[in-house]
């Protein structure tokens, strides 16, 4: 009677073993990749917040001297305007050089 146990039970195929443990290879793999994946996001992000900060201080020094260039262009554009309008010409010419005209007459004030 052994020998009938021996033929009746049937010996585990090694190809149904793997098969019942493939869902937890499956699943192991799966976990597996997304922790690499995620550590490799989580590296890349670590190494550009540095960049992205130097970035922002770079931008912002930009920022800073554009203000000082639109301030100074301005009063150069006052200046050119002021120079070259033919209505403040005559004033412009007095200021710098002095001169008055015919009608004018210089008064000087004495205690």
């Amino acid at each position: 009677m052994p020998a009938q146990r021996r033929r009746g039970q049937r010996r585990a195929d090694p190809l149904r073993r793997l098969a019942r443990h493939t869902p937890v290879f499956e699943l192991s793999a799966r976990l597996g990749v997304n922790c690499f994946l995620m550590l490799v996001a989580a590296v890349s992000l670590a190494r550009l917040v540095p960049y992205l900060q130097a970035q922002v201080q770079q931008l912002e020094v930009v920022h800073r001297e554009l203000d000082q260039a639109e301030v100074t262009h301005a009063r150069l554009r006052a200046d050119f305007d002021r120079y070259f309008d033919p209505a403040q010409a005559g004033r412009v010419i007095q200021e710098q050089t002095g001169y008055r005209t015919k009608s004018e007459r210089h008064v000087v004030w004495t205690d």
